[in-house]
Parts: structure tokens; sequence; C-alpha cells
């Protein structure tokens, strides 16, 4: 720790010794070393040995840990179910009854690789004390093997946690000391998930959304490890296997006039395929074939050329807006008893891309998550920002437009069903950037919008 060159208690400072620039973050970007590591491993040994009746501390007790896991429901997940809320306070005791069943020791409780200083001949500095407990035996070796800003692969922390078992003689055996560590991390992701998200809507710390990726990998590798976790996983579950998707095809093509006259929007050409065939084309190859349709204008027409997709491969159910075309949100909502209770894809009909549409995952924490594109001339000014290339902002900067490709968690809808009412999507994803729940990111190959004769040309042309 940096010496203490002067005290003055009485107005609250210390001036401490200053350990330099070199953080072990940064020198293991440069020249991954895991000797480091194991020399980190021992100074956290020679931290866990402090006499802990001697120093002023609080315990990292069930109160606090799980004060610090309910930040995930606070800060990170939508809005839960009750079942799913008794569930994760199930979890939630269960992790705070392993983190007090280990020994316990001296908790830095932030001992990672931004808190640990390179020295002279390698020898270790370690900063930010600020705020230790007396807690598990696991938690600084977790916040070290399972860094939210570093990941080591799987065998180099399999190698670190059997030296830490073998340095600090650990009498249990090592399967269960094993299972504590998991535990302990999971306890301290959940706890960061929220935190990250924390900063970023209420301090305005955007810089930590690109850490969530890999603290919610950590989560989720765990949550999937034991059978115990299993409530977790799912409701945590990235989606990855989409099956459900909505085509928006109940506009009347108003600019496309006089084209759309006789003829359905989705149902006009491009390379002699109908628009709407290009969408389910790139539904199917992305192996999601329960397609939900949503009709109008000529509906009657777009029915009879797909009647229910067998001849496409794939399953094609209509939702019906022959009254009126309840716009976007409005159309969505009509259509949620057809869609499920999972994540939903949702593609406008007039939209062609190269977008690999089974990469399309919904990010734990999120209701929705759009594919932005760069603005077409026809839309200069863009729809949205993307921070560190994960969070989808009102515009500031750098712009981009929304390429008319999403997911969609059901629960984004939820405070607009009491009726059927016209509805725009805007809206309501600017509710979700309020509450920091719309994610994004950015494609950079082919996009055309075919909403008029000239983009129509475009398109046959390209």
């Amino acid at each position: 720790a940096p010496k203490i060159i002067e005290t003055n208690l009485e107005l609250g400072f210390l001036l401490l010794e200053d350990l330099g620039n070199q953080t072990f973050l940064n020198a293991q970007q440069k020249n991954f070393e895991l000797q480091h590591y194991k020399n980190a491993i021992d100074v956290l040994i020679d931290i866990q040995s402090l006499e802990i009746e001697a120093v002023n501390i609080p315990n990292y007790d069930a109160a606090l840990l799980t004060t610090e896991m309910q930040l995930l429901i606070d800060w990170y997940l939508p809005v839960l179910s009750s079942e799913h809320h008794t569930q994760l306070q199930t979890i939630f005791a269960l992790l705070s009854d392993n983190a007090q069943s280990t020994d316990q020791v001296f908790v830095h409780r932030d001992y990672h690789s931004r808190n640990l200083m390179l020295l002279e001949n390698n020898e270790l500095g370690v900063i930010d004390f600020q705020d230790a407990v007396v807690g598990s035996n696991t938690y600084d070796l977790v916040s070290l093997l399972k860094d939210a800003y570093f990941e080591l692969k799987p065998t180099e922390v399999q190698v670190l946690l059997v030296y830490f078992y073998e340095q600090a003689n650990i009498q249990n055996p090592f399967a269960k000391f094993e299972k504590q560590f998991d535990l302990m991390g999971l306890q301290r992701h959940l706890k960061v998930l929220g935190i990250f998200k924390r900063l970023s809507l209420r301090d305005g710390k955007h810089q930590y959304l690109a850490d969530i990726p890999l603290v919610a990998k950590y989560v989720l590798a765990i949550a999937n490890k034991y059978p115990e976790l299993k409530s977790l996983s799912n409701i945590l579950e990235l989606a990855n296997h989409q099956t459900h998707a909505m085509i928006l095809a109940a506009g009347r093509g108003q600019r496309m006039m006089p084209l759309t006259a006789n003829t359905p929007k989705p149902l006009i050409k491009v390379k002699n395929t109908t628009l709407i065939e290009h969408s389910i084309n790139a539904l199917k190859q992305a192996k999601i074939t329960n397609i939900v349709i949503n009709t109008s204008y000529l509906g009657e027409q777009l029915i009879t050329h797909l009647g229910d997709g067998s001849k496409f491969g794939v399953r094609i159910n209509y939702s019906d807006e022959s009254a009126g075309a309840l716009e976007t949100a409005g159309g969505i909502i009509k259509a949620l008893p057809l869609l499920g209770d999972k994540p939903f894809v949702v593609i406008n009909s007039d939209v062609l891309c190269d977008y690999d549409l089974s990469k399309l995952t919904l990010p734990i924490g999120s209701l929705a998550h759009l594919v932005l594109i760069d603005n077409p001339p026809h839309n200069p000014n863009g729809d949205f920002s993307l921070v560190n290339n994960h969070q989808v902002t009102n515009v500031h900067g750098q712009s981009y437009t929304f390429s008319g490709i999403g997911i969609y968690h059901p629960d984004l809808f939820k405070s607009h069903l009491e009726f059927e009412q016209k509805l725009p999507l805007y809206p309501i994803l600017k509710e979700a950037i309020a509450n920091g729940q719309l994610s994004g990111e950015y494609h950079n190959g082919y996009w055309q919008d075919v909403g008029t004769p000239d983009r129509l040309k475009q398109a046959n042309n390209s």
C-alpha cells in the first residue's frame, strides 16, 4: 500500500505516496505474464493473513451482500415478474450463505487490475482500499481472476486458482473451494452489472457500458454451470436462438405510388423476388421460422400469395389490421399474442440488408436492441447515437439511422397494452433510452430502403 506521508484527520486529509502510473491492467495488456498474477496472489495471501480483530472495518454480512445484489434489480434488469423476483431473492440468499460459509479474512473488495500498480523489480502496489471489509477469502481472488476489465483464459484461471489453493493451504477439498469461488464471483458480478448500469444512467459515465458484456459472460457461465442456478440462467437468458419474428407489412405504401395503387408494397419485386420474400428468406436462413405478418392495405393479396408459409419452409400467422393500420408499435402490440413471451425479431418489409439475423440477440438488461447503419441521403441527421458500441442514446455527436431491424422483449410494450390504438415505435424507444434499456450495434454492410420508386430502381440496379 502507499505510504502515508502526512495526515490531517480534523480536515479529513491524507497525503499518500505516488505509486506511479503503470497499472497492472496496462502491463498485462502490453505483455501478459502469468507470474505477475502469481505475485498478486502472494500479496493477497499476505493481506488475508492480517489479524482481522485488530482492524476496525465492517463485516461483509448478509445484509450488505444482499444490498449489493439488489443493485442488479434496481438498475439493470427490466421489470421483473413476481415469480422472477422471488427466484432472485432465493438465489441471493444462496450466494450470501456461500460467502459467509468460507474463511473470513481481510477483504480489499476491489482487488483487480486497475487497483494494482506494477512497481520497480515487479513489486506490487495496492491502492483504493477504502471499502475494505471482513469477508470471504474468495472475494478478492474473484476480483483478480474474473476481472471486469481484463479476461483471462479459462486454463489460466484454473492454474491460478490451484496456485492460490495450494499457497493459502486451503483445507476444504478443491471441488468445494472451486464452487465457493464460483458462487462468490456470481455475487460480485451481479452487483457489478447493477453498478455499471447505474454509473451510466445516474452519473453519465457511459464508458462502463463497454465492460458489461464481459461481466455478463461471467454471470451466464456460472448460472449455466450449477443446476441450482437454472432459474437465474432463465431470467438472464441472452436468447441466442430466436424462434419468432414479425415482418411489418401493413403500411399503405403511399410514397411508392402509383406502383402500390393496386398492389401492396411488400409484393413489389426486387430482382424478380417480392420484398416480403426477401425478408422471409433472410429469417429462414437464420432458422427463424415462426413468422407473424401484419396486414391492412390490400392485405388479402399478401395472404393469398404467401399462404401459411409452408411453400417457403416457414410458418406464417397474420395479424389483421384491416380496420386501419396501427403504426409500428400498435401493430406489434396487437400481434404480441402470436409472438410468445420471449424476445422476438422485427423487420420492415421494405428493407433489404445483408445483416446476419442469426447474430441478433437481446443483451441482458435491454428491452430492445437495434441494428444501426450510416445515415442515408434521405435521413442525414440520423435517429440515434451509439455509446461504446453498445448503448443507444438520443442523438449527440455521431449519429446513425435505425435500419428497421431490431429485437424486442415483450415487456417493452407492457405499459401500452390497455387498448388497441395507433402507436408509433419511437416514443417507446425513447422511454427505453431514459431507462438505459435500449442497446444497439452498428452494421456497415449492404442496406437499402425500398420506400420510393427511385430507391426501388437503385435496389434493382445494385
